[in-house]
């Protein structure tokens, strides 16, 4: 779960009709109208969810850490004016024993690849389709992208917000820390886990974003329940190309069932 506030977080974004279309290269070292030295706890998500929209498009990296195993994640990430504009391609290293995973977010509909499991082709699961129990809970995902929804719900349960120690070079910037916490209680999508998930979270998730001089996010951190999660961010602004899989690399399988481990590979 927190590998998804953090997705959420990241994703963020507040674009309008005016913007320029996703995969356009911008200028993501343009100066802007507020420095990382002037942001405050009332600024800081409005001032890095604009600078974000005006990238449009990021290179991300992401390292889960748990019990002494590690899950990679790596890809491109469009971000449009609302969540039904968002895109993303991301491969997952998952460890020996589960394999590699690739899923693509395009047109509201997920598309997971699990290997085997689903015969080395994408299972699809369309985000906007309420009867389908799959598509409601990963509809949720694509809710916590949703641009107004986001900025909001994150200044609401921020309860303090912090510059934290020296710049650090990444991605070839200097990138000054921010310390953040989040009131978990105040955040919808903590209490709608399900199975009593929401009551084993923390009271609080502190976050340590690293920002650039141009407000946009090289580093985000945070750990919780002894899983540590690190977020890198690179060729903001970049042109990237997400496609959906084609209908060859489809599969038909239920992937409500396969979740479930009703399905065999």
């Amino acid at each position: 779960m927190a590998a998804v506030l953090l997705a959420a977080l990241s994703l963020s974004a507040c674009g309008d009709k005016d913007d320029k279309a996703a995969g356009t290269s911008a200028d993501p070292k343009a100066s802007s109208a507020n420095t990382s030295k002037d942001l405050t706890q009332a600024s800081f998500m409005s001032v890095v969810t604009a600078a974000q929209s005006k990238a449009r498009t990021s290179h991300v990296s992401m390292d889960v850490g748990f019990g002494g195993q590690s899950i990679k994640a790596e890809g491109d990430v469009e971000i449009g004016a609302s969540a039904a504009d968002t895109a993303m391609s991301m491969t997952m290293d998952m460890g020996s024993a589960v394999g590699n995973m690739e899923l693509r977010l395009v047109d509201q509909v997920f598309y997971l690849n699990f290997g085997p499991m689903t015969q080395n082709k994408f299972a699809k699961i369309d985000l906007t389709d309420d009867s389908n129990a799959a598509g409601q809970q990963y509809g949720q995902l694509l809710d916590q992208m949703d641009p107004s929804k986001q900025l909001e719900a994150f200044n609401e349960a921020m309860t303090s917000f912090e510059k934290k120690g020296s710049p650090k070079k990444i991605d070839g910037v200097d990138a000054q820390p921010y310390e953040l916490v989040l009131d978990t209680a105040k955040i919808a999508s903590v209490a709608e886990l399900p199975g009593g998930a929401a009551d084993s979270m923390p009271k609080t998730l502190t976050y340590t974003m690293f920002l650039g001089p141009d407000n946009l996010p090289r580093r985000m951190s945070t750990e919780v329940s002894g899983s540590a999660i690190t977020v890198d961010y690179s060729k903001w602004g970049e042109t990237v190309e997400i496609k959906a899989p084609s209908a060859a690399e489809i599969s038909d399988q239920d992937l409500g069932k396969l979740m479930s481990g009703e399905l065999a590979g």
